[in-house]
């Protein structure tokens, strides 16, 4: 079920790649194009999906990390606990650069969407993206209390709000082609 539901999103985050990467024609209206810090608008949309796209890599890595923990050291060969110990340091690294890949994703998208007159589909979408990007890192956060916390990181582990996020983002970029 799990894999069946990673396997959802992780085809809908290449449908969504192929869509918005199709529009790269050169026409004289290109030139005209919004700009920030000389990068051109589109440009910025497909930074912040291959930046979606490496922070959503997290699907394929969570289930990997646990298979390991559980079978890696005798697959490997390996002493047990210097094994989880390298294995939960390298997971702890992997989380960092997940929350930075994912703000950053966020942030461009959002950048993007205000340079561009967006269909409200994609302001739904990244409103999802935001909400995601807050309670992954409400679950960092050492201030909010215990209960606000868990509840951060039941809203930010289900994939419900993933799939909806992606799902709009692909049909408002496709209502813009």
């Amino acid at each position: 079920m799990v894999l069946r539901q990673n396997l959802l999103i992780l085809l809908l985050v290449l449908l969504l790649s192929s869509s918005t990467l199709a529009d790269n024609d050169s026409d004289e209206e290109d030139e005209d194009d919004s700009k920030i810090l000389g990068i051109d608008a589109e440009d910025l949309g497909n930074i912040s999906l291959y930046l979606m796209v490496g922070t959503l890599i997290i699907i394929l890595w969570k289930p990997t990390f646990i298979w390991l923990r559980k079978n890696g050291p005798e697959l490997l060969g390996k002493e047990p606990r210097d094994f989880k110990r390298k294995l939960g340091v390298f997971n702890r690294r992997f989380m960092k650069v997940h929350i930075w890949l994912g703000f950053g994703s966020a942030t461009m998208g959002t950048i993007h969407g205000f340079l561009l007159e967006w269909h409200w589909t994609l302001w739904l979408g990244m409103t999802c993206v935001w909400i995601l990007v807050f309670s992954g890192s409400m679950m960092q956060w050492k201030w909010p209390s215990k209960e606000f916390r868990k509840g951060a990181r039941l809203l930010h582990l289900q994939r419900t709000l993933s799939t909806i996020a992606i799902i709009l983002l692909f049909m408002g970029h496709n209502i813009l082609d």
